[in-house]
């Protein structure tokens, strides 16, 4: 464990974007048992009072991030880089997609009911949502999906952590909670 404990540190710490857990497991050969291990040694380390990092779970992955309660240094010394927010056209058409998905654009402009041409180009800009595959209607449209990066900006590891359908048509100040990013 000696000798992975570092690896791990090394890989997280090389990448701005959350590692798959699978992947590391792989590239390190070891046991994913052995990995979780590692990890939760870290988070262990890391959550001491005199460390600015911590390692989080999220898109079925770890990242290595900076602790919340240093965000303001971090905006001081690096200004405010944040990522521009989403409209709420675009939230809609995410969340009609993350629902629903493998959903064609034109059954996402059916329920919303208007033409989303632009936002759909912005989401596959932001990579947030994919074309894969395509359905078995005329035409073969297109099949649209969210990516690792849709679960990586709401801070999530799976679909399965969004909220239920039901519950967001039970309480509407969920919906308003959903799909604002969390780091803004």
């Amino acid at each position: 464990m000696d000798r992975i404990i570092p690896q791990v540190e090394a890989i997280l710490f090389s990448s701005s974007e959350p590692i798959d857990k699978d992947e590391l497991v792989k590239a390190l050969g070891i046991e994913k048992t052995l990995l979780f291990q590692v990890i939760e040694f870290l988070k262990e380390k890391y959550s001491s009072l005199d460390s600015g990092i911590m390692i989080v779970e999220v898109a079925n992955g770890y990242q290595l991030v900076t602790k919340p309660q240093y965000a303001d240094i971090l905006e001081n010394f690096f200004g405010n880089k944040k990522i521009p927010r989403l409209s709420t056209p675009a939230l809609e058409t995410l969340a009609i997609i993350a629902y629903k998905q493998p959903i064609t654009k034109q059954e996402v402009e059916e329920i919303r009911g208007v033409n989303c041409d632009g936002v759909f180009k912005t989401l596959l800009e932001r990579e947030l949502i994919v074309r894969r595959g395509n359905a078995d209607l005329p035409g073969k449209p297109s099949l649209y999906h969210t990516t690792k990066k849709f679960l990586s900006y709401f801070k999530i590891s799976s679909l399965k952590e969004l909220p239920s359908i039901e519950d967001l048509e039970v309480d509407t100040s969920k919906q308003e909670e959903l799909f604002e990013n969390k780091d803004q």
